[in-house]
């Protein structure tokens, strides 16, 4: 029985996670080592907090929770025996998928009905891990797409359990399968982070299909120009946090929008067009529950725009946070008293 500590990309390790292992009793050195019987509610509580945040995604021997099959007989049977240790798997996409395939079905039979946390690394043909996959899809409540030289979406409409969902991108051939990918979700997902991804742009978006975004309720996205997010805010009525990076040109021939659920606008450009311009956006938001509001590196602040939008939308502000946000005396001072709870970032 091989013991190294390659991780799940080499064959050889990763088929072993199916092998039935013979426990062992005594040391390495060959003098009799006794490990002590302790109770099973025990060892299991032992199991799960020794699990990492990254450490069981990867299907390594010599880490948890593979080592725990290999100590002894009763170890074994309590972490084979026990569902939460193996909602956790990092999967690869490549061309050698089908030597892992067994070696990641069993490992996802023995999370044996519970909610699962993946990473999918897409590198070739996702048709693959889809099969895979299937049996398991109304388990995947949480999951990381990471595109690399990949030419194929990988489409989720049916993965009715998955709640977040985070899309990473590492080579730009993989631009026209991440936009088929995001364009129609499953209709229970609430949480999506593509911040990674190209900026958004209006003409992306002409894509989406409304049924899955409309039941966002966090969305964390960089977009290409302003005129985005009044658009966003359209698709995803049921938004309460919003986070928007990316090139904030100001916003041109945009119909006013009201958003009655956003609580949390979170803002930062990579890039304003005119730092002493008014963008605009405010003159065509009204967010009636918008209760925290922090904005980044946006230059001059556009004072007058953003006390009509106050006024307008009527919102209770509970926190406002500015950084990299040039404030006069008499603003900062306005605002200290306007909101409970005022700060200026550091960097």
């Amino acid at each position: 029985m091989q013991t190294s500590n390659s991780n799940v990309d080499s064959p050889p390790i990763s088929a072993s996670i199916g092998e039935l292992q013979q426990p062992s009793d005594t040391s390495s050195g060959g003098s009799s080592l006794r490990i002590p019987r302790l109770p099973a509610e025990i060892l299991s509580e032992i199991f799960l907090h020794s699990l990492s945040d990254d450490l069981s995604f990867s299907p390594t021997q010599r880490r948890a929770p593979l080592i725990f099959t290999r100590i002894c007989r009763q170890w074994r049977e309590v972490a084979i025996g026990l569902p939460w240790l193996w909602t956790q798997l990092r999967l690869i996409a490549d061309d050698d998928l089908r030597e892992r395939a067994y070696a990641y079905d069993l490992w996802l039979k023995r999370s044996r009905g519970c909610p699962l946390s993946l990473k999918l690394e897409c590198c070739t043909d996702l048709s693959e891990a889809r099969s895979l996959l299937q049996p398991y899809i109304q388990q995947i409540s949480s999951l990381e797409l990471t595109f690399w030289y990949c030419r194929d979406p990988f489409m989720m409409e049916d993965f009715h359990g998955l709640k977040e969902l985070i899309v990473r991108k590492y080579a730009d051939d993989s631009k026209l399968a991440i936009e088929r990918t995001i364009s129609k979700l499953p209709v229970n997902l609430r949480k999506m982070d593509i911040l990674d991804l190209p900026w958004i742009c209006c003409k992306q978006l002409d894509f989406v299909a409304d049924s899955g975004w409309a039941h966002l309720t966090h969305l964390e996205i960089s977009i290409y120009r302003l005129d985005a997010f009044p658009r966003i805010l359209r698709l995803c009525p049921n938004l309460s946090s919003v986070t928007i990076l990316g090139i904030f040109h100001p916003i041109e021939n945009q119909e006013p929008v009201t958003h009655t659920n956003l609580q949390c606008l979170y803002m930062c450009p990579s890039l304003c067009s005119n730092w002493d311009r008014e963008l605009g956006l405010f003159k065509v938001l009204t967010l009636p529950n918008l209760r925290v509001l922090q904005a980044a590196d946006m230059g001059s602040w556009p004072q007058e725009e953003f006390q009509a939008f106050l006024t307008r939308s009527k919102c209770s502000l509970e926190c406002l946070a500015f950084r990299g946000v040039s404030l006069t005396d008499q603003q900062r001072e306005a605002y200290a008293a306007l909101v409970p709870c005022f700060e200026i970032m550091k960097y």
